[in-house]
């Protein structure tokens, strides 16, 4: 920062902070004329670049788009500029890793061996996106099947690093006339496999479209979504589905995660549809009865992330995805989830320098987990000059370095402690570990270096120490209030006791599958929002409503809460002191208590739960008037059991 403020922050101050500051008569962001020079340099960080000062941004907007310039001379200006950011460079000492480490050779990403994704299987394959392009509007299909369905991106789609896109409320799609062979092929087969690569952005979403061969929410041929922690999907077939391809096909066991999964999905008319997750197929059993595809449609269009009709929005990161016009093996879907994903590199790290091994490395499998992190995985020793290391060689205390310093996180193979070589050792190597972690992207993939280094290996040692601890620090937000909220297993527990109902009974469970990352998952009280208040009175109704469908139906299952209560009887012709007596004084000895050393006054919450049934008209009725008794009983339970006394703690 203080080699910014000397060299380029003048410049930028100058000429730059009639816009480029919050307090601007026009701010435009990024706010890198600031007048708080520690928050200008943030925002210009991004637009440096200290290996080549020509190639930064600040250069290219004056130089190559003329933006603002402050003279008649827009190259000069440019010149400029790379004049002060080479000078902030050039005063920047180089970082070596400390000399006593027992240290590799170091490497850049684009050193390794790029892993090709050999071993697929695509001999079907009519539609196919690896989005390797990593800029512009277009996702490319690289199937090499005529036409090709190029899909164009619309709302917020961003490239993401390694290969993908992005996705946040935003949609990839092609057009009618190019999807139309998606239809054609199919049809001709019968049978087909739609495969992607996904990373949710979380379990919390529903009715949300991942990849979709439609018309809009209504009409379909083929979609696979996201329902909460499951996947589905939904396809037109034959008579036995309606024109938005249901009844759908529903995963068993909640197995989406806001991780990457590879999801694959096939169909034929011996097996109807399956689905697989990791190469693993799913315990789901279709429910309908396997038919031909001559329903479908021909003029609807591929989309990625989105419904055609832009009202089925889903977050996330897709890396590949493809269609075939066959159904995969379960052997063939294996292949390709074990051939990967991505931009992936094996990046040999050379050691033979240190235990007298010309030809020994230490590989990694190297990716970009995202745009701001690489993937470090999978460590494995050979040695390309011999088949066979008869020789053991200790090795312990492994640790990635980048750009000259070993990071105090993400050393995720520190405590490895183990022999090289010896009866461990083959042709193919010898696995150290199946583990991965993340190291930062510092400097972009094209300058970023890497190295390793051990604590032990052959005869050479260094003795890691640890960093010490932060001190502790005085709390800076004062003291903290001794309420706190129930997070979502205990409020799920609580209700559970309070009604009696078990936690697995009836639609519970599911309910509380579907609402899980909408209820509270700390005890902060501070950070309570209003979607966790009605997650909570969501799952209050469930809980109520398998109450008083059991005391209907008599199931000794489940102790009845509202003795007396005679859901025969029209609400209408209970009386106020019996629906008091039977209900509501009930609900206060079940779910508040009395005696409690803090605790609401019973009038009052007694008079909240009259004012809901009375005032309201709840238990008043024309018509209808047995059932309008259990929706009465289930609100009040409701009401109750949802409130702030269930939820503090």
């Amino acid at each position: 920062p203080s080699l910014f403020q000397t060299h380029v922050y003048p410049l930028l101050d100058d000429h730059c902070s009639d816009c480029h500051q919050s307090d601007a008569n026009t701010p435009q962001g990024p706010y890198l004329a600031a007048d708080d020079v520690n928050e200008a340099y943030i925002a210009a960080r991004s637009k440096i670049d200290l290996n080549s000062p020509e190639l930064s941004r600040l250069v290219e907007r004056l130089g190559e788009d003329s933006h603002n310039c402050w003279s008649d001379d827009c190259d000069s200006d440019a010149q400029a500029m790379e004049n002060a950011i080479r000078a902030m460079a050039d005063a920047i000492i180089p970082t070596a890793p400390d000399s006593d480490l027992v240290l590799s050779k170091s490497l850049n990403v684009d050193d390794g061996t790029l892993a090709a994704g050999g071993g697929r299987y695509e001999s079907n394959i009519i539609a196919r996106y690896e989005f390797k392009t990593g800029e512009g509007l277009t996702a490319f299909d690289s199937s090499g099947v005529d036409p090709a369905i190029h899909l164009q991106f619309n709302g917020d789609v961003t490239w993401e690093g390694g290969w993908g896109i992005r996705l946040n409320n935003g949609k990839a799609q092609g057009s009618t006339a190019t999807s139309k062979k998606l239809s054609d092929m199919i049809r001709a087969t019968g049978e087909l496999t739609l495969e992607a690569w996904l990373v949710p952005a979380s379990t919390g979403q529903d009715d949300a479209h991942i990849i979709s061969y439609s018309a809009g929410p209504d009409a379909r041929n083929l979609t696979l979504a996201q329902s909460g922690s499951n996947y589905q999907v939904l396809q037109r077939i034959g008579e036995a589905t309606d024109g938005n391809g249901e009844p759908a096909l529903d995963t068993a066991d909640d197995p989406l995660q806001a991780s990457l999964q590879h999801v694959a999905v096939t169909f034929d008319p011996v097996n109807g549809r399956q689905i697989y997750i990791n190469g693993v197929r799913n315990g789901a059993t279709d429910p309908v009865t396997p038919a031909l595809l001559n329903t479908w449609d021909d003029t609807f269009a591929l989309v990625l992330g989105n419904e055609a009709s832009s009202d089925r929005p889903w977050e996330g990161v897709i890396r590949f995805a493809a269609i075939h016009n066959r159904a995969l093996t379960e052997a063939q879907i294996r292949t390709n989830f074990d051939a990967g994903v991505g931009e992936r590199y094996f990046l040999p790290f050379y050691i033979g320098h240190l235990i007298d091994q010309p030809g020994a490395y230490v590989v990694f499998e190297v990716s970009r987990f995202d745009n701001f992190s690489y993937l470090f995985a999978a460590p494995y020793f050979i040695n390309l000059e011999q088949d066979i290391v008869s020789d053991e060689v200790p090795l312990a205390g492994l640790r990635l370095g980048i750009n000259g310093q070993v990071p105090d996180v993400a050393q995720a193979f520190a405590t490895l402690d183990t022999q090289i070589g010896g009866d461990g050792y083959s042709e193919q190597g010898e696995t150290l570990s199946r583990l991965g972690t993340l190291l930062p992207v510092e400097q972009g993939q094209d300058n970023d270096e890497f190295f390793l280094t051990f604590e032990r290996l052959g005869s050479h040692t260094h003795v890691h120490t640890e960093p010490q601890p932060l001190p502790l620090t005085p709390n800076e937000y004062g003291e903290q209030p001794l309420a706190g909220l129930r997070n979502f297993a205990e409020i799920n527990a609580t209700m559970s006791i309070l009604t009696r109902v078990p936690e697995g009974y009836g639609d519970v469970p599911d309910t509380y599958q579907r609402l899980r990352t909408q209820l509270p998952s700390e005890e902060n009280i501070e950070a309570f929002l209003t979607a966790h208040q009605v997650g909570v009175a969501q799952l209050a109704i469930e809980y109520c409503n398998a109450l008083v469908e059991a005391e209907r139906t008599n199931d000794a299952a489940i102790p009845p809460l509202f003795v007396g209560l005679n859901y025969n009887a029209g609400a209408n012709t209970i009386t106020p002191q019996q629906w008091r007596d039977w209900v509501i004084s009930p609900l206060f000895e079940r779910m508040v208590g009395n005696g409690q050393a803090d605790q609401p006054a019973r009038a009052d919450v007694e008079g909240e739960l009259e004012q809901l049934l009375f005032d309201t008209n709840l238990t008043q009725c024309s018509s209808d008037c047995v059932e309008r008794t259990a929706t009465a009983a289930k609100a009040a339970c409701a009401a109750m059991l949802g409130s702030a006394t269930m939820l503090m703690q």
